[in-house]
């Protein structure tokens, strides 16, 4: 009997591409480096009893919260993420009461071992909104420490058409070989509509 065994080893391409009111995205970019990356999903559930029996049950993501560790909170890609204005002369960057971050489309490639052969597990968040933040700050002691920010963002679903049905869709995912098959993947379900298409298709 064939055992499968399965490890992770990596984690690297956080890769986002905003999402307009229409459900189009604009084509993928860089994020950061990746360091972490942590996904908790909110779940509704309900049960039905009746005759002293579980007759019913019910379970529904509603919302989840995506946390990422990062090496690098560059102003030129966070500022825009969260809404922030940045002047276009001077680089300086504007935080306002009423700032309202964007919808985007993130994605993250985790490196797996599986029975001894190394894979690339491709991860698509199609609906995420960042919420501002302020990286922690430290004096520098005797010993040197690397500080590194971290971004929290809200995952929400998405009406997609799966094989002609609809569905609320929060998360997609596929292994690959190749990381560059990984990362054309995230590269392709963010891909900005051509000249005259109706947008993205099913992958």
């Amino acid at each position: 009997k064939e055992c499968y065994l399965m490890a992770q080893i990596g984690l690297r391409h956080f890769k986002y591409s905003k999402l307009s009111s229409d459900n189009k995205y604009s084509g993928a970019s860089v994020l950061a480096g990746a360091i972490e990356a942590k996904m908790s999903p909110n779940i509704a559930e309900a049960e039905l009893y009746a005759d002293d029996t579980l007759k019913e049950s019910a379970k529904e993501f509603t919302k989840g919260t995506l946390t990422l560790t990062v090496d690098e909170d560059d102003d030129s890609v966070f500022a825009p993420l969260l809404g922030h204005h940045v002047d276009d002369e001077t680089g300086e960057v504007i935080r306002a009461k009423d700032d309202t971050a964007p919808y985007v489309g993130f994605g993250r490639v985790i490196v797996k071992i599986v029975n001894n052969v190394k894979k690339y597990k491709a991860e698509f968040f199609p609906k995420v909104q960042f919420k501002p933040f302020f990286p922690d700050s430290k004096t520098k002691g005797e010993s040197i420490e690397f500080s590194t920010p971290s971004v929290e963002g809200t995952v929400y679903a998405i009406t997609e058409t799966v094989d002609g049905v609809e569905k609320e869709i929060w998360e997609r995912h596929n292994t690959f070989d190749t990381d560059a098959e990984a990362q054309e993947y995230l590269d392709n379900l963010m891909k900005a509509p051509t000249s005259g298409t109706g947008g993205q298709g099913d992958s």
